[in-house]
């Protein structure tokens, strides 16, 4: 058969278009499969990032909220509080916060928003006494700086406490303690007026550990100074404890500064008849000697007006055991006095007390603590 040319250029034509085509068009294909294989692989090389970087993150957060360890002393348990979420201040109050922070100082307003928000607002509805507040608050940054010690020198303690037979012996704070330390007795200071501190408190000192009349002492005072031991939290010397021992014994300086304001008749009258404190004669050294010197509190011996077992060596260890759970704000300490009538009746002595000093102490103040 006879074939027609321009038929068949025709055909080779359409032949090498075609061609030409499918090549070009599988060409793009194949372009099109393997960009989007690598978009593919990249957006889950970056799901797999994100998703590392978000484990790393939560896993490092639970070391950071790790709490530290807690322990119990003469009784008494100590832990950590968890850290609550900042008050978020509004309207009238921040107001009176900006006002304050112009006419005081940026961390004198910092101090305040640090304070239990009842107390706060009490405070913001009263000029003068912001000023109080303001002079507790300078007087305590001064106080700190210059009277809480933490080393032990021939000049810790009154010349005759190094004589026998007391034999004073101290050793200084670790370094790593020192902050922690500062902080908590900053935190007691806080918790008393302006005047009761200028007038009845001249340093502080915390120490490693104080021993007298050959015996370890967690704490002590003197004419216008305390003392306090802290070895570390790791054997047992918790915040809470730490802060109690110092409400404990300035309670000791205030009942002999203001002895005229309480009642000790109606206060030795609570207790059982025919009661005799044991250890009166030594002033509780005989107590720690003998191992009476339990500070737990006893079901059995709040029957009889008292919270624990060194409650009972001394009249002024039975008034301080009442002081620090007050000062402490201690749930457990109000709950027992509800339950049993002659912690009650002491309860409300001591209150009295406080209150003829001055008068921001009263029940409602110590149970908001």
């Amino acid at each position: 058969m006879k074939i027609n040319k321009k038929v068949f250029f025709i055909a080779i034509i359409s032949i090498l278009t075609v061609t030409l085509i499918f090549t070009f068009s599988c060409d793009i294909i194949s372009t099109a499969i393997e960009d989007a294989e690598k978009e593919a692989g990249d957006e889950y090389f970056e799901s797999f990032e994100y998703y590392e970087e978000i484990s790393v993150e939560e896993f490092t957060g639970e070391e950071i909220g790790a709490q530290e360890p807690s322990g119990e002393i003469g009784g008494k348990e100590g832990s950590e509080e968890a850290e609550e979420s900042p008050v978020e201040f509004t309207g009238e109050i921040l107001v009176k916060l900006d006002e304050i922070e112009n006419n005081y100082s940026l961390e004198f307003r910092q101090y305040l928003e640090s304070l239990e928000i009842n107390y706060l607002e009490s405070l913001l509805n009263d000029d003068s006494e912001i000023k109080k507040e303001y002079d507790l608050f300078k007087w305590i940054n001064a106080f700190s700086k210059n009277n809480i010690l933490f080393t032990a020198n021939e000049n810790t303690f009154p010349d005759e406490w190094y004589e026998s037979p007391i034999d004073a012996i101290a050793e200084s704070l670790p370094e790593e303690e020192i902050e922690r330390s500062k902080n908590l007795v900053i935190a007691a200071l806080h918790k008393y007026p302006i005047d009761i501190l200028k007038n009845n408190l001249k340093n502080v000192y915390v120490l490693k550990s104080i021993n007298f009349f050959a015996v370890d002492y967690g704490g002590t005072n003197s004419a216008d100074a305390v003392y306090l031991t802290n070895s570390g939290v790791a054997t047992s010397y918790a915040d809470a404890y730490i802060e109690e021992a110092f409400h404990h014994e300035f309670s000791s300086i205030l009942f002999r500064n203001y002895e005229f304001l309480f009642n000790e008749q109606q206060w030795r009258n609570i207790n059982p008849e025919g009661f005799e404190y044991f250890d009166e004669s030594t002033g509780g050294s005989g107590a720690i000697k003998e191992g009476k010197d339990s500070k737990e509190f006893n079901a059995e011996l709040h029957k009889s007006g008292f919270l624990y077992q060194y409650a009972r060596s001394t009249l002024e260890n039975d008034f301080n055991s009442f002081a620090e759970n007050i000062f402490m704000g201690n749930d457990d300490f109000f709950t027992v006095s509800e339950k049993y009538e002659k912690i009650e009746m002491k309860l409300d002595l001591i209150v009295s007390f406080y209150n003829s000093i001055n008068p921001r102490f009263t029940i409602d103040y110590f149970k908001g603590l």
